[in-house]
Parts: structure tokens; sequence; C-alpha cells
């Protein structure tokens, strides 16, 4: 009788460890097929950029690209390393183009203002459904600034104004299709601090991860 009970106990024991093992891989075993581990992957995606705080007076929404790497060190930890390069380009709004009659002083008809640099982000995944899964972000970087003025085609000043600091904060959703090729939607808020006030901007963007 005491060896049928020990026989019985091992029997639990294994099969209550098995789905905690499989648990720890991938954040799940439901999961496992439609969001395979790898540790680097490759995204890249664009969409509209929302101007918000002194951005929202001076410039218009404009748009922006993105291509970047994941990299996971472990499949039982759901968190990442995200490292983003991003292009954004805006059309200057017309109380900008009037400080730059002022300062230039000569006419100016339209602007536009584009900004690159990097992000490094650390990145949270949580599972939704067998195929979704949430994530969260938040970092920073630094991104240069070139401003230029045009006058009826012709270009009246062109400067850039160096490297600036960005924290940033954004969520996302992630889909599965059955492939190694996911879909994203993602949206980040980011703050400048430009001569003591605060530039936001809220990227927006559809992409492709693998």
């Amino acid at each position: 009788m005491s060896r049928s009970l020990c026989s019985a106990a091992a029997a639990l024991s294994l099969i209550a460890a098995t789905p905690a093992a499989s648990y720890g891989y991938d954040y799940g075993c439901d999961y496992c097929q439609l969001f395979p581990y790898s540790p680097v992957r490759v995204q890249f995606g664009g969409g509209r950029t929302i101007t918000q705080g002194v951005g929202e007076k001076y410039l218009n929404n404009g748009l922006n690209v993105l291509l970047g790497l994941t990299w996971q060190p472990s499949s039982n930890v759901p968190l990442a390393l995200r490292l983003d390069g991003m292009y954004q380009r805006f059309d200057a709004r017309q109380a900008l183009l009037t400080q730059a009659v002022a300062h230039f002083g000569t006419n100016v008809d339209e602007g536009t203002t584009v900004m690159w640099g990097g992000d490094v982000d650390a990145e949270l995944d949580l599972p939704l459904t067998a195929g979704s899964r949430l994530y969260f972000l938040a970092g920073g970087g630094w991104y240069d600034e070139q401003n230029t003025f045009r006058y009826q085609g012709a270009i009246v000043s062109r400067n850039t104004n160096g490297r600036r600091f960005a924290k940033n904060a954004g969520l996302g959703l992630e889909f599965a299709n059955g492939g190694k090729l996911f879909f994203f939607i993602e949206a980040r808020y980011m703050r400048f601090n430009v001569n003591g006030q605060n530039l936001d901007l809220i990227p927006i963007r559809l992409g492709l991860r693998f």
C-alpha cells in the first residue's frame, strides 16, 4: 500500500510540475507556438506624429518612420530591451513662420522641421489572448532637429539645433498570424525640454516585427 501511495504521489508531483515548467517558457505554453521565443527581433513601421504643448502651437502634425531591434535575454522573463531609430517630419504653423520673418528680416512662406535620432527603452510583454499581447515601453533617447525656412521655394535659412534628450513612455499591441512575422500598433508620449518649455510629441505607428 505504501508503495502505491508513493507511486501516486510521484505521479501527482510530475503532473503538477509540468504546467509550472511550461509556464516558465515564453510566458505560458498556450502562447508558445504563436509567439515563439527569439533573443533578437527586428521591427520597422511608420505613422502619424501628433504635436502637443509648444509643438502644437508651432508645428502641424507630422509623419514618422521607425527601424529598430528588440533584445530579450531570456524566454522565462517577459522583459526586453529595445533600440529604435526614428525620423520625423513636420510642417511649420503660421506662428513659427511669423517668428522666422521677424528673426531673419525677410519674407518666409514655408517651413519644415525634421528630427532624427534613437531611443533606448525597456519593454514589458503581457499576454492577452493566444494571438495577441500587450506591451509597455519606457526610456529615453537623443534627437537632432533641423529647421528649414523658404520663400517662394528658395531656402532662406537652414539650421540644426544639435542633440536634445527626450524621455518617453508608451504602449502597444502585437498580433501573431501563425508565422514569424508579427503586426503591431503602438503609441508613445515623447517630451523634449526646449528653452525651459515642454515640446511634446505622440508618435502613433503601425509596423511589423520578425
